[in-house]
């Protein structure tokens, strides 16, 4: 479950560069977009091994969306279009209750009100960093992503632990197997025979 923890932080450092991206026109936005992007499919097979194919490749679609529905947020605020940014902001909070609700019908220890208020502070703070860079309030912004860092932990902890209660018996499997095969490792390696 730590692997979800590491692709929240990601999840939550790629979006800064491409909110930095957008706001100062930096040549590398296409390709740092592109890295963002990725993230929506790592989330998704995180979930892959516990819920199948359709359930992960729903949720990779949902993230990918929200990430792209950011984007078109920041860039219309940049832009300074009030409209579109409204519109993108709206659909981007719709997204977030499609997410809350994914989850929640998926995983009877998810909450769907407690991660749909967490995910509302995500973009909240989202919203804020970016408006704090539009605005060249650099201090501001970077206090206010210390807290969407934090803020993405407990995200990522509430859904491992949804899915840790949720699965007690297929991790404990989990866990045994990888403790088996690093007996055999260490074994191999001090043997200095790693079988090919």
């Amino acid at each position: 479950m730590s692997m979800n923890r590491l692709l929240w932080m990601e999840h939550v450092n790629w979006t800064r560069m491409t909110i930095m991206g957008i706001v100062f026109g930096l040549p590398d936005l296409p390709s740092v977009q592109e890295r963002l992007l990725r993230n929506a499919t790592d989330l998704g097979n995180c979930l892959r091994p516990f819920y199948g194919d359709n359930i992960a490749d729903r949720y990779a679609a949902l993230i990918k969306e929200h990430l792209v529905l950011a984007a078109e947020l920041v860039t219309a605020a940049a832009k300074g279009d009030p409209n579109k940014a409204a519109e993108a902001e709206k659909q981007w909070y719709r997204n977030a209750d499609d997410i809350a609700d994914l989850l929640s019908s998926i995983n009877p220890y998810l909450n769907k009100e407690e991660f749909r208020k967490m995910f509302y502070t995500h973009l909240a703070l989202t919203k804020q960093e970016a408006v704090y860079m539009l605005q060249k309030n650099y201090k501001a912004d970077i206090e206010v992503f210390d807290k969407i860092e934090a803020e993405a932990l407990e995200m990522s902890d509430l859904i491992a632990g949804g899915i840790v209660k949720q699965f007690p018996g297929m991790l404990r499997q989990m866990a045994h197997h990888l403790m088996r095969w690093c007996a055999v490792l260490s074994i191999c390696i001090l043997s200095n025979s790693i079988p090919k």
